[in-house]
């Protein structure tokens, strides 16, 4: 009789109740990585709009230093419009063009590059240029800037109405 009470004595845990909480806790990581991937795809577009912001920024502020003139393009080099020498973008204005960061899916997610173009009419004009190649569009003529990227972002991805596009930020409605 003695072997029977030491067996109920003894304390732990069964196979079952084991693979049970394995169950459980593998599951809530699943559902915690993909929330993770997602606030990380969240997180990069906050950084392209902030981004765009300063680009618009500096746009605005080498207009108001030169009465009036758009930069005729985002680099380090003098040019001259007008008999005028303008002061160059880089690195008065910003240390360097930052990078359009957006989700991880889209194929030119982190990308630097600025396609200039000079339309006059920027509202019809640019949403047309947009290559889709990542980087920034920017127009000579009105100062415009905006993503050059014709994909959703992530917050129009489950959406059926009401997209976004990261070709509109800035321009939402």
């Amino acid at each position: 009789m003695p072997l029977q009470n030491d067996m109920k004595k003894q304390n732990g845990f069964t196979l079952i109740e084991l693979i049970i909480v394995c169950a459980i806790i593998g599951l809530l990581s699943a559902i915690c990585i993909v929330r993770l991937v997602q606030l990380i795809d969240k997180a990069r577009e906050v950084v392209a709009k902030a981004n765009l912001c300063s680009l618009r920024a500096a746009i605005a502020i080498y207009y108001g230093d030169t009465k009036g003139l758009c930069p005729v393009s985002l680099d380090n080099t003098r040019r001259i419009r007008g008999g005028e020498t303008l002061p160059e973008f880089i690195p008065r204005y910003m240390q360097k063009i930052p990078q359009a960061t957006l989700r991880r899916k889209v194929t030119h997610n982190r990308s630097n590059n600025v396609t200039v173009i000079s339309t006059e009419n920027v509202d019809k004009g640019i949403t047309t240029e947009i290559s889709d190649e990542g980087g920034w569009i920017y127009s000579s003529v009105s100062g415009d800037i905006r993503i050059n990227c014709t994909c959703k972002d992530s917050a129009s991805l489950d959406k059926v109405s009401g997209c976004i596009y990261y070709s509109n930020y800035g321009h939402e409605e």
